[in-house]
């Protein structure tokens, strides 16, 4: 095992850059004239649109580096950026990472690191293409993706409109059950909330399929589904009703925590699905024409920015935001 302490700067980018050329399949549509190891990447004309998201996880606020496995943080990082591209109704098409590194990280986890970018870059297309090593007192991870599309418009947070119903493309609460189960020690390896928890699933192929097909209004799901439904309905000056009772729940959520799935389901986060708004003719076409799992769970009002909830009964339920906030406490 080899500190990073114990080799140079160069040295090591050219080991990471290695794990990159060994591991990840070839793009043949590439537009990338310059990567890794110049001054700065050199992309070909993409003319399309492009979007730009930035993101960065930073040890014992997001992770814990002595106890997380690399790989699968490597995926998780890029993942939750390719997420905000998917949200657009976009494609990924380059990153670049900036690592702020203690002198006592191992090179080896690195290299799993650059192995989960892979894995991810495998899966969901794109390319890294670069960015930048600082010594750093705290490990953090910095990623910026550029995404593209041919349409004309992204989809936004500010294009609800009332009448418009409300749809998520999964299930949700399952990323906060794993949060839950790997404070408390009880978190397995083999389990879906794990997976759900380490190895979100950006919804690239859905949100392309969603924009291609009309709809105009979206978001991911990062800091809590009611967190992230007020964001857009303060960006589009309307209210929101949720049923609480429509609301995606994994059965296996519902066994493990019978007493609080839907509290979980509505206010945890990192779930990284879809949030979306739209006629409802238009997304029940979509979820009975396509294999996308969509979930109308309310409808947008006249209003100003707030948020209801009611069950099936018609009764209004008191609600909590709850969510992820940087700067408060949860």
């Amino acid at each position: 095992m080899t500190k990073i302490s114990e080799i140079s700067e160069f040295d090591l980018i050219a080991r990471l850059e290695a794990v990159l050329e060994q591991n990840v399949t070839p793009n043949t549509k590439s537009k990338i004239q310059v990567a890794i190891g110049d001054d700065a990447a050199v992309i070909g004309n993409l003319g399309n649109l492009q979007v730009v998201t930035t993101d960065a996880m930073v040890d014992k606020v997001h992770f814990v580096s002595n106890e997380v496995d690399m790989r699968n943080l490597g995926w998780k990082s890029l993942a939750v950026n390719y997420s905000d591209i998917a949200s657009m109704g976009c494609e990924p098409v380059y990153s670049v990472v900036t690592l702020g590194l203690r002198a006592d990280i191992l090179v080896e986890q690195l290299e799993n690191l650059y192995l989960g970018f892979s894995d991810l870059l495998n899966t969901y297309g794109g390319e890294l293409v670069g960015g930048d090593i600082v010594k750093s007192d705290t490990f953090f991870i910095s990623i910026t993706v550029v995404g593209s599309t041919d349409k004309p418009e992204t989809m936004k947070r500010k294009t609800a409109v009332p009448g418009d119903v409300i749809a998520v493309t999964g299930a949700l609460g399952c990323s906060n059950a794993g949060l839950r189960l790997l404070l408390n020690g009880e978190l397995k390896k083999s389990s879906h909330f794990y997976e759900a928890h380490y190895l979100p699933k950006p919804r690239i192929p859905e949100g392309i399929s969603l924009l291609d097909m009309g709809i105009k209004t979206g978001m991911d799901i990062s800091d809590g589904f009611l967190n992230d439904l007020k964001k857009i309905c303060v960006a589009s000056s309307v209210n929101a009703t949720i049923n609480i009772d429509s609301i995606p729940v994994h059965e296996e959520l519902k066994l493990s925590f019978p007493d609080n799935f839907k509290e979980m389901a509505v206010s945890g986060g990192e779930d990284y699905e879809l949030l979306i708004t739209g006629h409802e003719s238009l997304i029940k076409y979509i979820s009975d024409s396509t294999k996308m799992d969509l979930h109308i769970v309310g409808e947008i009002e006249i209003g100003s920015g707030h948020v209801n909830a009611v069950d099936n009964s018609g009764t209004q339920i008191s609600i909590t935001t709850g969510g992820w906030d940087h700067f408060t406490e949860n």
